[in-house]
């Protein structure tokens, strides 16, 4: 039981915040903790043994883990920052870690690559982070699906430059260089083959749907087009041109993570500040006679002092996270017959030019649907 002393409303105000933070905010943890699956990191090296495979990796952006997404709510928005940062950190650790081929993120599920990834946020605060990652290779295996948790210190923000949850995401990518190298040369050829053909069947299903087919929930090759083939000489083409298109959009990624990386760290220790210091005071209330405890006043004026600086870093990031999503630059690109200008968001210039992809294949065959 906590007392709650009246008579000065600058301490019962400040009470109720923390009342509030210690009742939503630490209980939300405990059922993420009570919900995940997870994991320990016993190390923070890369693992780069072996030698490297030249599998494809796409990343599909982070799922915000939100089941109604609200504009105008800035913990929506900024566990949706969190979602596309995390992306992208994930993607720079298992590029630098060099055992794959070409790693990038995109913004929707598609057959582009051999492996793809995709993954949510199940919990962020500051102190937590966990994360579900799922693994599928291209013929519907899983590799895994796991959730993955780092519990950082104060200690690790005190280096600039360094990213608190390293360790998570280089966990992730051990993991999955573990499983891809179980792989025989064999099979990350046959891999890349059917990325290929199930790349070239979700553009022109006409053509090639029959080139794959399901066998016991695997997808399989049946066969093969001619290696002279001109539709698959098509298909190769464009396949380059959404390559393009996606390292394009990436250096957009790169660039929210550059603008709403230092506020980003910053409003992530001064949770993890308030967090540790309530939970102490909490511990501390509950052990303390009924006499009261002198300092509690100025205590309770530090915690909503910090509570504070939380929110106004908390709006900053929420109006530089809605002015990346107003502004995204339009890309342009030549697609060979034509120039076409994609404008919106970068989930929705994706969509804009996978659309445009299928009807160049269409008027390739010399007919319009």
């Amino acid at each position: 039981m906590i007392d709650i002393p009246s008579g000065n409303p600058a301490l019962l105000f400040a009470l109720r915040i923390a009342v509030c933070f210690v009742l939503v905010v630490l209980p939300t943890l405990a059922e993420a903790e009570q919900d995940a699956w997870p994991m320990a990191v016993s190390h923070q090296v890369l693992n780069t043994s072996g030698q490297p495979v030249g599998i494809e990796l796409a990343i599909v952006v982070f799922d915000d883990g939100l089941d109604a997404f609200d504009e105008r709510d800035a913990r929506h928005k900024l566990r949706r920052v969190e979602a596309r940062i995390a992306t992208v950190l994930l993607r720079d650790v298992i590029t630098e870690g060099q055992r794959f081929g070409p790693v990038r993120v995109l913004p929707a599920d598609t057959a582009f690559a051999a492996l793809t990834i995709t993954g949510s946020v199940v919990h962020s605060d500051g102190r937590d982070m966990l994360l579900r990652i799922r693994a599928i290779d291209v013929s519907g295996e899983l590799w895994f699906e796991q959730v993955f948790r780092w519990t950082a210190s104060e200690q690790d923000y005190l280096r600039p430059s360094d990213e608190p949850f390293r360790p998570l995401f280089v966990a992730i990518a051990n993991a999955l260089w573990t499983r891809a190298q179980t792989l025989s040369p064999a099979s990350i050829a046959q891999l890349e083959a059917l990325a290929k053909m199930r790349y070239a069947a979700e553009l022109a299903p006409q053509i090639f749907n029959d080139y794959v087919q399901q066998v016991e929930g695997l997808i399989r090759l049946t066969r093969l087009p001619a290696v002279n083939d001109p539709m698959l000489a098509r298909i190769d083409r464009i396949r380059r041109q959404e390559a393009l298109f996606i390292d394009t959009i990436d250096q957009q990624y790169r660039d929210l993570q550059d603008a709403l990386g230092p506020v980003y760290t910053l409003w992530r220790r001064s949770s993890l500040e308030q967090g540790t210091y309530l939970a102490s005071y909490l511990s501390r209330a509950n052990q303390r006679s009924d006499d009261g405890d002198s300092g509690s006043f100025a205590r309770m004026q530090q915690a909503y002092s910090t509570y504070r600086s939380v929110k106004m870093q908390e709006q900053d990031l929420f109006e530089i996270a809605t002015g990346f999503d107003n502004e995204t630059a339009p890309t342009v690109l030549d697609s060979g017959e034509r120039v076409v200008r994609l404008e919106g968001t970068l989930e929705q210039q994706y969509v804009q030019w996978r659309d445009i992809l299928r009807r160049l294949i269409t008027l390739e065959r010399g007919s319009l649907e």
